[in-house]
């Protein structure tokens, strides 16, 4: 790995390491104080940095396809199961990138799914993106033309069965130029901050890169999803080397 791969996943690891502590403190004295707001993981100013994507207490920078679908509730943005929707990332688009969450689904008969390389310019079903199913690696592709399983672009690499209804660790990398992309995943014991990825899945498409928003989708009524320790790092150092695996 390069040395600013290697600062990227260090970083990471930092995080994991302060949200674990986070889990493991209690005060029983006293109500914890509110958690101050989260700030950009970087060192030096040629260093990737690893950008919060939710401050753990609000919908701030998100926007949802409909009101009342999501909230944030133990600490995680919670899909409500009131409908079919999606909610995006609003502070900024990315086309090459790294995006690394925590993802559980509460209940629901269908798997978590987040979607990239969408539009909003015109906002469609599932912004006609590519759809990720975390943890086991499912998938669809909803841009015009095709809106079918991709079995053409994507592929499924052998891995564990994980239960998505417990915790699990996901990265998600992108690179914009060559249309490849590519999901690790791991399940995550109890209060543990980080897990070692393993690739589930890939997808390859020469001319589905584009610079767009990131989404969470909510597949249809009755599904509650939660998503928690969302980062993003754009630009990527080296936009075809998953970190998590490396743990």
């Amino acid at each position: 790995m390069s040395g600013i791969a290697t600062r990227t996943s260090r970083a990471w690891l930092a995080v994991l390491v302060v949200v674990g502590l986070a889990i493991a403190v209690s005060a029983p004295t006293a109500p914890p104080a509110a958690a101050a707001p989260a700030t950009t993981v970087s060192t030096t100013a040629d260093d990737p940095v690893l950008v919060p994507m939710f401050d753990g207490t609000t919908l701030d920078g998100w926007t949802a396809s409909k009101a009342d679908q999501y909230t944030v509730k133990n600490g995680a943005i919670h899909s409500t199961g009131k409908g079919r929707g999606w909610i995006y990332y609003n502070k900024a688009q990315y086309g090459s990138f790294r995006w690394l969450f925590h993802v559980k689904q509460v209940k629901g008969n269908h798997k978590p799914t987040v979607l990239i390389w969408g539009t909003t310019t015109p906002i469609r079903d599932a912004l006609s993106a590519i759809q990720f199913q975390p943890p086991n690696g499912g998938h669809w592709d909803y841009r015009p033309g095709h809106n079918d399983g991709g079995s053409k672009y994507f592929t499924k690499l052998p891995h564990p069965s994980w239960d998505a209804k417990k915790w699990a660790q996901c990265e998600l990398l992108a690179n914009q130029e060559t249309g490849y992309a590519r999901m690790a995943c791991c399940p995550l014991t109890a209060n543990a901050p980080r897990c070692k990825g393993v690739e589930v899945l890939q997808f390859r498409d020469t001319t589905a890169g584009r610079v767009a928003p990131i989404a969470i989708q909510i597949h249809n009524k009755g599904i509650e999803d939660e998503y928690k320790n969302l980062y993003v790092e754009s630009p990527v150092a080296n936009p075809d080397e998953l970190i998590t695996t490396k743990y």
